[in-house]
């Protein structure tokens, strides 16, 4: 077996499986380390599962079939990283809320133990957006509505505070 083939075809392939794979067992993983639920936000579906996993297939079996030439290394690590981002964000809108340990918008995920300040909101700053400092920097929370927004806001500073 060729080596470049064992790189282009055969380790992407190996690592889609375990991304499809290892998704749930992380999710499981992550609620029983969030907690109890405090806050639901508004219940939303991905639509992007259904485009990105057929065609992160599709792009690695076209990077087996065709030759790219120099673009054949790049091609089938982005199918992998486009699955990843697509199943982590479907995975995630289901469960998104305020936890005890965490708070879970989109496919973003933020420690309440990784949380230094909730900062106030500037005249630039839409109604439902919700500004947070964390260790690895600022953050931006942007909810549904300005009440999911406030909820979120003092929930957060009870939090930091404590």
């Amino acid at each position: 077996m060729k080596l470049d083939f064992i790189f282009f075809a055969i380790i992407p392939f190996i690592l889609m499986a375990v991304i499809c794979v290892g998704m749930p067992f992380w999710k499981n993983h992550l609620m029983k380390e969030a907690g109890e639920k405090k806050l639901s936000f508004a219940k939303r579906k991905s639509k992007l599962l259904f485009i990105a996993i057929p065609t992160a297939y599709i792009l690695l079996v076209l990077s087996i079939a065709v030759d790219f030439g120099k673009m054949n290394f790049v091609i089938p690590y982005c199918a992998v990283l486009g699955l990843f981002i697509a199943l982590k964000e479907s995975t995630l809108l289901p469960v998104n809320g305020v936890y005890e340990n965490m708070i879970i918008n989109g496919s973003e995920i933020i420690r309440f133990s990784e949380l230094t300040a909730v900062l106030e909101a500037d005249g630039s700053t839409p109604e439902n957006v919700v500004k947070l400092s964390t260790k690895h920097g600022p953050r931006q929370l942007q909810l549904d509505n300005s009440n999911e927004a406030q909820e979120v806001r003092s929930i957060l500073l009870s939090k930091v505070t404590s």
